[in-house]
């Protein structure tokens, strides 16, 4: 299996590709086994863009595949495959089956963009990734700096109790999504993380960096190093990891919504569309006391995280917009929130059942 241009990670060794290898060749039999209308396997995420990370000679990243196919229905449905590929791998498995005819009309984010040109099509039609219509940074959706950093938000609430290492990894997470939203907002921006952070090097020397990323700047310098090799970066204290991806992802939120033309949370909350909100529509009985016919769910269960991380920190006020703070915003999502103050778990499961 051929490796991806820029390699699986930043420090490839035969014995890592030798191990990522044979992870990848043991999901791709099992997809082909189980799905005849499989037009392509593609690996996405870190280990495509050479920004995979290994612990002691094995992937701590989760491997990201997506499965471009026809309309016939596989042989085996792709939840029973991705949970049997876990167990046999020992990593999570982000599989997502996607109808090849979309690919024309991929949304205009992040996602699809890194995907269209740093995607590593493992078997199949190579081709299929030209369809994506999201081939520079210009084409992104304007909100997707604040999409970035929501779902980061959410990460730090959710793995705040985690281990060690997970939340250092949340917290690397958190400060590199600050750095892209700052870029964003900055009109400049790259595929990979490590052509952001050059990108943002380059910036700097030439006095045109985002200024309210200087004080990160030994943070995010750490947060590059954990992503890339956390063995040589583990040492940092969790929880100051952890308040400093916090405060950096909370810095980030301004320029983001400037960027976005939006002058505050409030006006992001109402920015989801229809399309954005059909995933909530068609599951949301599985939350007890959802509204399964709110108005703008996606958008609210946003920047609800954003605004219980907020709280976390006792930033509160910088964010709430006439006195709306997370728990009002949630409450036009899903009835009889609980009266624990903790309203994590809540968002938790409404995450579960709305587009990230």
């Amino acid at each position: 299996m051929a490796r991806p241009p820029r390699g699986f990670t930043a420090h490839d060794t035969p014995e890592v590709v030798q191990r990522i290898a044979s992870d990848l060749g043991r999901a791709l039999l099992e997809v082909r086994q189980a799905d005849p209308g499989l037009r392509a396997l593609v690996l996405t995420g870190g280990f495509a863009r050479g920004e995979g990370a290994v612990l002691r000679g094995a992937p701590v990243n989760d491997y990201d595949l997506l499965a471009l196919r026809g309309l016939a229905p596989p042989r085996n449905r792709y939840p029973a495959v991705r949970a049997s590929l876990e167990e046999a791998l020992g990593l999570h498995l982000d599989l997502q089956p996607v109808w090849a005819g979309r690919l024309g009309f991929a949304r205009p984010s992040v996602f699809w963009y890194e995907t269209a040109l740093r995607g590593h099509t493992l078997w199949g039609d190579a081709g299929l990734l030209a369809r994506i219509p999201v081939r520079t940074h210009e084409q992104l959706d304007a909100r997707e700096g604040l999409r970035l950093l929501a779902n980061r938000a959410a990460g730090l609430l959710l793995g705040a109790r985690a281990s060690a290492h997970d939340r250092r990894l949340q917290a690397a997470k958190a400060l590199l999504a600050a750095l892209d939203a700052n870029l964003l907002a900055g009109g400049a921006f790259a595929p990979s993380q490590r052509e952001r952070w050059e990108l943002w090097r380059r910036l700097r020397e030439a006095g045109e960096g985002p200024a309210r990323l200087e004080p990160w700047e030994p943070s995010l310098r750490w947060a590059i190093a954990f992503k890339l090799d956390p063995a040589a970066a583990s040492g940092r204290d969790p929880d100051e990891a952890w308040r400093a991806g916090a405060h950096a992802l909370l810095d980030a939120v301004q320029p983001a919504l400037r960027a976005a033309r939006m002058r505050s949370l409030e006006a992001y909350a109402r920015a989801d569309d229809l399309v954005e909100n059909l995933p909530f529509r068609l599951r949301s009985r599985a939350v007890p006391g959802a509204r399964p016919w709110a108005l703008h769910p996606t958008g609210r269960v946003r920047a609800a995280g954003l605004l219980l991380l907020a709280e976390r920190v006792e930033r509160a006020r910088e964010f709430e917009a006439g006195g709306r703070g997370a728990r009002s915003v949630l409450a036009r999502v899903v009835r009889g929130l609980p009266q624990d103050p903790e309203l994590v778990p809540v968002l938790e499961r409404l995450r579960g059942v709305t587009l990230p």
